[in-house]
């Protein structure tokens, strides 16, 4: 039987998740990245995009021996990449995708569409090693979504695990974007989110305007996100001294740390702050830097 003159069938509307996107170069570094996104996209109901991009020095000479094994060596590595995640995650979608261009570029072209872009903390030396300090401060800094760096050796999320989720917030500034992070991060780990506001000054009970411990400027910037989250515990931590110092020694038992890095004009170059900077080479935990205003 047809439909009435004039009638449309409702259309169904699919949305589909933006993926997590990673960078691997063949370090282990970088494999450790692609393990922790493989059970973030998991987590997220995300496909995991691969990107594997290789900055070719000797580009007058692309069909020289060396260059040819060099290229037999990247696409070799990435199908091992590929078979070892779909041991892993069956049911996960694993798209890679092999660049030529230069690899900040396509790190951070990736991010554009992708939910977060995760990557190794430190690479190694030589064709493959292209996630150097260069590269990654330079996705860091221009990146529009959430980057996470990685390092080798730590260990995976536990569901209801111990380490807490640690997301640093100063006195100033849009810290949205950070605590939605660190507030769902937490609920998809069942873990306790640590709440850090370092301060200079020294704390006291009886000057007007002093923050107190377990009060004060975060009760009410955090109520929102209370509400949302209800199920997530929160511990506030109000402390003084260096906020670099204060937030490398909060996420020692942490299995995340989350710090934030202010959207500059390209003119101001890659630049992440003194806090950004200290937690990236400081903290064993994966980092997320997330963007904000």
């Amino acid at each position: 039987m047809g439909a009435a003159p004039g009638h449309r069938p409702p259309v169904e509307v699919v949305i589909v998740a933006r993926p997590v996107a990673v960078g691997v170069d063949g370090s282990e570094e970088s494999l450790a990245a692609v393990a922790w996104a493989a059970r973030e996209a998991v987590t997220r109901d995300a496909a995991l995009r691969v990107v594997h991009a290789l900055e070719w020095r000797t580009s007058n000479l692309q069909f020289s021996p060396g260059v040819s094994a060099q290229r037999e060596w990247a696409e070799g590595r990435i199908e091992t990449v590929r078979q070892e995640l779909a041991e892993a995650h069956p049911g996960l979608r694993v798209d890679v995708d092999g660049v030529s261009e230069l690899p900040a570029k396509a790190l951070i072209e990736a991010g554009r569409e992708s939910q977060l872009l995760a990557l190794g903390s430190r690479g190694l030396g030589g064709f493959e090693g292209w996630l150097l300090g260069s590269v990654s401060l330079a996705v860091i800094a221009h990146a529009t979504v959430p980057v996470v760096l990685v390092r080798a050796g730590v260990k995976p999320p536990v569901r209801g695990g111990e380490g807490p989720v640690v997301v640093g917030v100063g006195r100033v500034g849009s810290y949205g974007p950070l605590l939605d992070f660190a507030f769902r991060a937490a609920a998809a780990r069942q873990v306790v989110l640590r709440v850090v506001h370092a301060r200079q000054q020294e704390l006291t009970d009886g000057s007007e305007g002093e923050e107190k411990p377990g009060g004060g400027v975060l009760v009410g910037r955090l109520a929102p996100w209370r509400q949302q989250g209800p199920g997530v515990e929160v511990d506030e931590w109000l402390t003084t001294g260096p906020a670099a110092q204060r937030l490398v020694e909060a996420a020692r038992d942490a299995e995340l740390l989350v710090v934030g890095r202010r959207v500059h004009r390209p003119a101001l170059g890659a630049h992440i702050g003194p806090v950004t900077h200290a937690a990236v080479h400081h903290v064993r935990c994966p980092v997320a830097v997330v963007p904000h205003s």
